[in-house]
């Protein structure tokens, strides 16, 4: 892994992963997770349930078909030989924590029943595969004055534990876990060029779904196939029902007449449901070049096989994103007519890029916000506060560091191609 500084109007340092090539682990490194191998982990759905119960106190986790999919993730990466103790111990403190979110928003939800009767009035919602901009211009939308968005401080954690209160500097305590979060995440500063996960940063409200197991984020966590199949299996139109009214918990606590904007990557391949959910909602699709998702989703992703497998198997992690990829596409140009007549904007990341507050201008009109120049300023503030590059850039190979054939990943993906007019940011 090599940097070097580059001078813009930012001082900008740029990362190069080379280790997808040729991975190695140094040999004190493996020593080290050698001999935790034979410490014991335990697994199993009931272990984790005890756990998130003694954490919170706390005893009802509502319907309880989520011990199912629960069960699926731990037995696939439980089971999994090629994955290393620590990898399987932070993914079961994973499961613990969102098994200890669905206690909590339970709980939250039995003493506030008032929170059915919130309304999730008219949402923005930017739809988009990973890696294609959703985030900024999600972020960049969510600087204007009249909207509200959902932080990452919440979306990691949507209500307090019953008793639990802001200290006497009024911080929430969940802001402070999430802050010492993302400072944890930071020392990997790769991964804090691709992906800004601060507390008060936009998330996407999949988040939400996390304590009922359904979201594909968890596939971001781990290698799941046989879980991922069982997900596109059932009607997710349930468990965006319960995200939802998580969201109107949110909302409960901080009230408020603005409007939301929101964001999912896994919306692309869920419009049935996100429609069914969210029926007055305005949504925005960002179309970019497969192949250029493709490239930072792989290196994304790929940093975790790399620290996390015995023997990174990196092409069993490129036939499933690129897998991953095509599917979500084709389920979107599948079902992006069920958006109801006028309620649906696609437009192309290189026009984000090219002029990212004019098109989300653009966005804000076509949800019947007019622009001005209070709007304006707001994004001009934001943009000042987070120039492109402020934590370095990646540079990609696509074919070099992953074994691609460009032209035939070109091929592969013409349906799409053929349908959305996208920069090509991929060359042979």
């Amino acid at each position: 892994m090599s940097t070097s500084d580059t001078v813009t109007e930012v001082k900008t340092k740029v990362f190069r992963v080379e280790q997808f090539r040729d991975p190695v682990l140094p040999a004190e490194r493996r020593a080290e997770l050698e001999a935790a191998e034979a410490e014991p982990l335990d697994m199993t759905v009931e272990a984790v349930l005890a756990d998130a119960q003694a954490q919170t106190g706390l005893s009802d986790f509502g319907a309880g078909d989520f011990t199912e999919r629960l069960g699926l993730l731990l037995e696939e990466v439980g089971g999994n030989p090629n994955l290393w103790r620590f990898a399987k111990a932070n993914f079961r403190a994973a499961c613990v924590k969102q098994v200890a979110n669905r206690l909590k928003n339970k709980a939250y939800l039995d003493a506030h029943p008032e929170v059915d009767r919130e309304v999730i009035d008219r949402p923005i919602i930017i739809v988009g595969l990973p890696r294609s901009g959703t985030t900024h211009l999600e972020n960049l939308i969510a600087a204007d004055r009249r909207l509200r968005h959902l932080p990452v401080y919440l979306g990691s954690e949507a209500v307090l534990a019953p008793g639990e209160a802001p200290g006497p500097d009024g911080v929430d305590p969940r802001w402070l876990r999430s802050s010492a979060h993302w400072d944890r995440m930071k020392q990997n500063a790769i991964m804090a060029a691709m992906h800004e996960h601060s507390p008060d940063h936009a998330c996407g409200e999949n988040e939400l779904q996390m304590p009922d197991f359904t979201t594909y984020q968890w596939e971001w966590m781990a290698e799941v196939p046989r879980w991922r199949d069982h997900l596109l299996g059932h009607d997710q139109t349930p468990h965006y029902a319960y995200g939802k009214r998580m969201l109107k918990a949110i909302a409960h606590q901080f009230p408020s007449d603005r409007r939301w904007i929101l964001k999912g990557n896994q919306h692309s391949e869920q419009i049935p449901a996100l429609v069914a959910n969210y029926p007055d909602a305005y949504v925005v699709q960002i179309h970019r070049d497969p192949l250029a998702l493709l490239q930072s989703v792989l290196t994304m992703r790929g940093l975790s096989v790399l620290a996390h497998q015995k023997q990174p198997d990196i092409q069993e992690h490129v036939a499933y994103w690129v897998d991953r990829i095509e599917r979500m596409l084709r389920a979107y140009l599948r079902d992006m007519d069920t958006v109801p007549q006028g309620q649906r904007l696609d437009i192309l990341f290189g026009d984000v890029i090219a002029d990212d507050v004019g098109t989300a201008q653009k966005v804000l009109e076509f949800a019947g916000l007019p622009s001005s120049e209070d709007s304006i300023a707001d994004m001009r503030e934001y943009m000042d506060s987070h120039p492109r590059g402020k934590d370095g850039r990646v540079v990609y190979d696509l074919a070099g560091d992953f074994n691609l054939d460009i032209p035939a990943l070109r091929e592969r993906f013409a349906f799409y191609l053929d349908r959305f007019p996208v920069r090509v940011e991929v060359k042979v």
